[in-house]
């Protein structure tokens, strides 16, 4: 992790999350992940907040068992240290970077009552939470996989569109065929577009 000491390049990436948030945080940072570093776990749990300004980071689950279970692959905009900002020590979640990384650091100690008024980000952090929360337990709420991928395009996918359909059988935890057959269905039913090869939209 390197930290970037560039206020201009910080008050460009705020602006680009600004509508997060009623009052700018009085301390923020700018943090560069490498491919395959790991922003969180649960032995480390975080003590700041990180906004991915941009890359992707891929976020798991440590099952009951001691297994790492994948839950999503997600970019632009996730906030992570949301948990721990409650009080919590951060829970089951690993973080690690899939690509480079920037992310935005707001660290709780500069900027807990500031973020405690802001309602705003309040909202935008529990809406963060619950889609972690959706996502880690999907295999026992959802019963069918046609409805975990619906499920996965509407609340997990920012764009609602499935990019690459390997990392889908992944998130899943299903068989690519399995996940064929259901992709079929869905774009027979109109409920999804295919727009190129491996590319599927949700049609709302």
């Amino acid at each position: 992790m390197m930290e970037i000491k560039d206020t201009k390049r910080i008050e460009q990436i705020y602006q680009t999350v600004q509508h997060c948030f009623r009052l700018r945080p009085p301390v923020l940072r700018l943090l560069q992940f490498e491919k395959g570093e790991l922003l969180n776990h649960p032995l480390r749990p975080l003590d700041q907040f990180l906004i991915v300004a941009e890359g992707r980071i891929s976020i798991y689950d440590l099952s009951e068992d001691g297994g790492i279970r994948y839950v999503s692959r997600t970019g632009a905009g996730t906030l992570l240290g949301d948990v721990e900002f409650c009080g919590a020590n951060g829970g089951t979640f690993y973080t690690g970077a899939a690509e480079r990384v920037l992310c935005l650091a707001i660290p709780f100690a500069e900027n807990r009552k500031t973020l405690e008024d802001d309602s705003i980000f309040l909202r935008f952090a529990l809406h963060q939470m619950a889609q972690k929360l959706t996502m880690s337990t999907m295999d026992v709420t959802m019963q069918t996989l046609e409805e975990k991928l619906l499920l996965y395009l509407d609340k997990m996918q920012p764009d609602h569109t499935i990019h690459s359909v390997n990392e889908t059988v992944i998130a899943l935890h299903c068989s690519r065929r399995q996940l064929q057959r259901v992709l079929k269905t869905l774009c027979d039913d109109g409920r999804l577009e295919r727009t190129g090869k491996g590319h599927y939209q949700l049609k709302h």
